[in-house]
């Protein structure tokens, strides 16, 4: 998706020239299988953090390609909206000191950014959703970034629904919104973690996953605020699975399953998964010349199907091919040392639950895929099963089983560096103090989205973390 596209518009020979590609890509990946021919040594750690761009007064600023230009950093890159960016983390090998290396890393280029967007006069923030968004900030002629994949991505949707995008949220209060446009998707901000796996690591990998995805929303949740509007603590995971649904209203009544989703059962095989690809139709069937073994119209496929845990085929600097879990449940924010410790628990307990291969099969899927949503809505208050079978609140799953669990995860990988960030999220749980909650406390003492942006990035300058932010 990060690649330009300069077409302006699909013809049906593009589609055709384009699943042939798709086809002779997927034959090369099956050989890729069953030859064994992946990484089988490496452990990698990476990521992707998308930042918020505000004025002085706390309303979006419509300044990231000015941003970027004085950046001037390949690893900066655009998001759909104008007051979006996103920072391309250096990737790391697992080791003692792999969590300070990330904290380093990060903490650089976030500065870099920082300044950039001095010098434009914005401000940077990590929010899960914009609390101060609101609805002509989803002009697309106005906040839509002016690239040609975006207006694409917007044509091609529109396209194949036949009728508007329509989002809607219940929590405290209820959401109702339909556009002619993908703008809604510019309401989600995210941190997506990349972990490469050795490959035969990669199937008990993605089932932990699955299960820290959904353990985690009841920790890291930051966006229960969309547009004046109280929603669920996670509002994100609603909004992106809504805001980019390709179905038309057959589609929908039939119930195929929208592009955005927590998966369709436990895997034999990642390739499973690609193989699955082929059960949606391309958005953006941009044929390039290419070589096979590329893999890049697989890649450019499987990068408009947004699962929460999204495979990914790539190749090492030597050329060899690997194998990796793109982790995209978690929300920006509030601050980098929330984002760390947010890190951290998800690496850990991906490590720990690995452990338990044959019990995280025993829920039953569906069951597991209700608990996520769930959990999204509701947060650590949600009612949610652990891998026993048995149901509990998430609360106490989190506090008694998995921050244990990620504590001996990360131990026995060996990253050695990560107890204080652990105490960070069991502070934060114990306490109940989460992005959502300053944010729902703040919003019900004052209902001004500006205020609430300019009061939550003063807090998040000294970054504190978020459980010991002054209410």
């Amino acid at each position: 998706m990060g690649e330009e596209i300069n077409q302006e518009q699909f013809y049906q020979d593009d589609y055709e020239r384009f699943d042939q590609r798709l086809q002779l890509e997927t034959a090369k990946l099956r050989e890729l299988f069953a030859e064994r021919a992946f990484d089988n040594r490496s452990r990698m750690l990476g990521y992707e953090l998308e930042l918020c761009l505000t004025d002085s007064h706390g309303n979006p600023s419509k300044t990231n390609t000015e941003v970027l230009e004085t950046a001037a950093n390949p690893l900066f890159t655009t998001e759909l909206a104008r007051f979006n960016l996103e920072i391309n983390g250096n990737p790391f090998a697992y080791s003692e000191q792999l969590f300070s290396q990330i904290e380093t890393d990060l903490g650089n280029l976030y500065a870099e950014a920082e300044a950039a967007a001095h010098s434009c006069h914005a401000e940077t923030g990590l929010f899960g959703v914009l609390p101060c968004l609101q609805a002509e900030h989803l002009d697309s002629d106005e906040y839509m970034t002016r690239l040609p994949r975006y207006a694409l991505l917007n044509q091609q949707v529109l396209n194949m629904r036949g009728q508007p995008v329509h989002l809607e949220l219940h929590g405290k209060d209820d959401l109702v919104i339909d556009r002619n446009d993908v703008m809604l998707e510019a309401l989600a901000t995210s941190l997506q973690i990349h972990m490469q796996c050795p490959f035969d690591d990669i199937v008990p990998s993605y089932h932990a996953a699955l299960w820290a995805s959904m353990l985690l929303l009841g920790a890291v949740p930051n966006s229960p605020l969309v547009m004046g509007t109280r929603c669920w603590q996670e509002s994100r995971i609603g909004i992106f699975k809504q805001a980019v649904d390709t179905r038309n209203a057959q589609e929908i009544r039939d119930k195929i399953i929208p592009r955005v989703h927590f998966g369709k059962g436990y895997i034999a095989s990642l390739l499973d998964l690609f193989e699955d690809n082929f059960y949606y139709s391309p958005i953006l069937p941009a044929v390039a010349d290419k070589p096979v073994d590329a893999l890049h119209h697989l890649s450019l496929h499987n990068g408009t199907i947004w699962r929460w845990v999204r495979p990914v085929v790539d190749r090492n600097k030597t050329g060899e091919y690997h194998l990796r879990l793109e982790l995209r449940v978690v929300p920006s924010g509030p601050t980098l040392i929330d984002t760390l410790a947010n890190t951290v628990f998800f690496v850990g307990l991906c490590e720990g639950l690995k452990g338990y291969a044959e019990d995280l099969t025993r829920v039953d899927f569906s069951a597991l895929e209700r608990d996520f949503y769930s959990a999204a809505r509701e947060g650590m208050y949600a009612r949610v099963h652990w891998i026993d079978g048995t149901q509990q609140d998430l609360k106490s799953i989190l506090l008694q089983q998995a921050i244990p669990i990620a504590r001996r995860g990360l131990q026995q990988a060996g990253l050695l560096d990560s107890g204080g960030w652990l105490d960070i999220i069991e502070a934060r749980v114990h306490s109940e103090r989460t992005g959502s909650e300053w944010i729902l406390q703040h919003w019900q003492q004052h209902a001004d989205g500006a205020m609430l942006v300019r009061d939550y990035l003063d807090q998040a300058r000294q970054n504190k973390p978020v459980h010991l932010w002054s209410r």
